[in-house]
């Protein structure tokens, strides 16, 4: 090959590959805060159909069911809760926290076929979550989500949960973590005197120390599984902003295969003078939130909205561990006798 046709081959546009996965990931997903789920049914749209989830009176325990009542169709979010059961607002049909009907106020008989989908739910960390398997697999043990000490112990405000719809794959938010040059033009962090990615099994931490507008951060991020991510950090402090130690999560619960929900939470030590109040704990956490739509989580949200999924992306010499990263999701995507035994071992990416 000639210089001249070497040169014009190389200068060609690159053909960016575009898709998305087809199917949605296995594994457990934070549906909010546990005092968000009452004895009031709450409609939840994930995975491609509609859900209702309530808090039993009886066990007091949070259940999700699919919420299209199989008689004629009406969605038993519109219902209301007795005992441990959901009724549908249509005929009074009561669907069981196990998904079977237990009773038709009109009917001699149950017809044998009148069950619906009941899914598996946990709560940990004041949070609730929801297991989710294409292929029909209960809950792995070892993927339990854990209890993290810090997240349940006194002086800090309860979760601050919102909630935004994205249109895009959710697998594009999964990228931050190993995406270490967009920390500056995003979210305003410089000199980063320390990036490093760490992988093992299920579990997918970063490790960040940076400057940011509110001094020296420490952070460290940790994803258990594919939609749910704790993020623990400090800041210095400096003149106009004193030191500060929080809280927050970043998590994502698929709509559709080219939607998610995305929600953030925030959680703080308790500001002097509001040790009492939880309205005044919640406000307060409120500005924290709004706060974060300039640099903060929120800030990446313009960028999800518009960008293109990208499977080829080229990356250069100061991009982080994108590919290791995506590597590591792709265990989710795939029915689990098919995820890689090498997955397990604990791999470290240091990208300082």
């Amino acid at each position: 090959m000639s210089q001249a046709t070497a040169k014009t081959e190389s200068t060609k546009p690159y053909i960016i590959a575009s898709t998305s996965p087809s199917r949605y990931p296995r594994g457990w997903f934070c549906i909010g805060a546990d005092y968000e789920f009452t004895d009031q049914p709450m409609m939840l749209n994930y995975f491609g159909t509609s859900l209702v989830a309530y808090r039993g009176e009886d066990s007091k325990k949070v259940h999700v069911l699919d919420a299209y009542c199989p008689h004629m169709g009406a969605n038993l979010a519109d219902g209301c809760v007795k005992g441990d059961s959901v009724i549908c607002p249509f005929h009074e049909w009561s669907w069981g926290a196990d998904g079977f009907c237990n009773d038709i106020p009109y009917a001699k008989k149950i017809p044998e076929k009148a069950r619906i989908r009941s899914w598996d739910c946990m709560e940990a960390n004041e949070l609730v979550y929801l297991w989710h398997d294409p292929d029909g697999g209960p809950p792995i043990e070892e993927q339990k989500i854990p209890d993290i000490e810090q997240a349940s112990e006194d002086g800090w405000t309860p979760w601050y949960i919102r909630r935004v719809p994205v249109e895009n794959n959710c697998r594009e938010l999964i990228d931050n973590m190993a995406d270490k040059a967009h920390f500056g033009p995003v979210h305003g962090s410089s000199n980063i005197v320390h990036f490093s990615n760490i992988s093992e099994g299920h579990v997918y931490t970063q490790l960040m120390n940076a400057d940011s507008a509110m001094g020296f951060m420490e952070s460290n991020a940790t994803y258990y599984g594919p939609g749910f991510m704790l993020h623990h950090a400090t800041n210095s402090g400096n003149a106009e902003n004193p030191p500060r130690r929080y809280m927050s999560l970043v998590m994502n619960v698929p709509t559709s295969m080219d939607s998610f929900e995305f929600l953030a939470g925030f959680k703080e030590r308790i500001p002097v003078g509001m040790e009492g109040s939880i309205e005044a704990q919640m406000e307060y956490m409120k500005t924290i939130a709004e706060g974060a739509e300039e640099r903060g989580v929120f800030a990446d949200m313009r960028i999800w909205q518009n960008k293109v999924t990208i499977n080829n992306p080229i990356l250069c010499d100061g991009d982080g561990p994108v590919t290791k990263l995506r590597q590591w999701y792709d265990q989710f995507l795939v029915p689990i006798d098919q995820v890689p035994e090498s997955l397990k071992e604990r791999k470290v990416y240091d990208k300082s």
